[in-house]
């Protein structure tokens, strides 16, 4: 064996073990150079696990790598967060999360279950989508202020949300509180559940999200009768915002973004980013997005993106502060 001089073979044998790639671990420019995991803290088919199979998708083949989406539900979201949380920062373990794991957990919850901030990485903002104010068709009731009118003459309200804590759940708490109209929070597993129930007249009510609940809109059992986004929804513009009808403080749009572990490397982050950016700026990405009632995000930058939670994570904290919505 010849070797260069002044380095025996066996000493240099011994180096060339310890400069070679370990097995699983990613190399200088060679990310990814194993298949990619993105974590949905939230059930199979739910409307974040939606989005998420459509950037796997592109995310997969720009990045020539398999993105497996792994669903990791429970405890209201934070079972899935809190694994990219603990995960190697390495790029190979992301999350698809949302203002409620990302900003409104970690603000109802005590003692916090992890740093919404210093435990993770913004990646890409993906897209928003306000919730639409529902009630059953066969309830006969065609607007908000209908709604509470019946609250002030005796009828006892009630509001369903797909889990406490979520923004849904706020939202209610929300308008229950600025309009003076006693309503009983009723919590569910997941959005369908509620709606089986609302179709059903079990509950008066719900904020949901627009994907969860198009379908009984079209097929006539449900009717929006509100929105919760600063002006009216390009999706939705015949339905009054709760703001205009007289209600500011019920204002929220649910967002849905790109996460890592806190201390993955910034040239990890930008090529995640660069990728996603890309993905939305197709057509067909966009298309199918919005056919979630989801309005895409025109700037998929991680300092936008950081920027924009960071001011989300304090506007829950003091929402619910204000508030005073518990978590029991």
């Amino acid at each position: 064996m010849k070797t260069p001089a002044g380095i025996p073979a066996l000493l240099l044998g011994a180096l060339t073990m310890l400069l070679a790639p370990m097995p699983g671990h990613a190399q200088p420019g060679k990310y990814p150079s194993k298949p990619v995991v993105m974590v949905v803290a939230g059930p199979p088919a739910g409307g974040t696990d939606a989005i998420a199979r459509v950037l796997s998708a592109e995310l997969s083949q720009s990045l020539g790598q398999s993105i497996v989406v792994e669903n990791r539900s429970g405890a209201g979201g934070i079972i899935g967060t809190k694994v990219v949380a603990q995960a190697a920062p390495d790029g190979y373990t992301l999350l698809i999360g949302q203002v409620a794991t990302n900003a409104i957990v970690p603000a109802l919850i005590k003692p916090r279950p992890y740093d919404p901030i210093g435990d993770f990485v913004p990646v890409s903002l993906v897209g928003t989508a306000p919730d639409l104010l529902v009630v059953s068709a066969k309830s006969g009731i065609h607007s908000l202020p209908e709604l509470l009118a019946r609250g002030r003459a005796g009828t006892p309200l009630t509001y369903a949300s797909p889990g406490i804590g979520l923004p849904q759940h706020i939202a209610g708490f929300a308008l229950a509180k600025a309009s003076g109209v006693p309503m009983q929070h009723v919590p569910y597993r997941g959005s369908a559940p509620a709606l089986t129930d609302l179709i059903g007249g079990q509950v008066s009510m719900m904020f949901v999200t627009p994907g969860a609940v198009v379908p009984f809109l079209k097929s006539g059992q449900l009717r929006a009768i509100a929105i919760t986004s600063p002006q009216r929804s390009r999706f939705f513009p015949q339905v009054p915002t709760v703001a205009e009808l007289g209600f500011p403080s019920v204002v929220e749009s649910g967002w849905f973004g790109m996460f890592a572990p806190a201390g993955t490397p910034v040239p990890v982050i930008e090529q995640l980013s660069a990728r996603i950016g890309q993905a939305l700026a197709r057509p067909q990405v966009r298309e199918k997005l919005e056919a979630m009632y989801l309005e895409p995000s025109n700037d998929a930058s991680p300092v936008k993106f950081a920027a924009f939670v960071k001011a989300e994570v304090g506007q829950w904290a003091d929402v619910v502060d204000k508030l005073g919505v518990s978590a029991e």
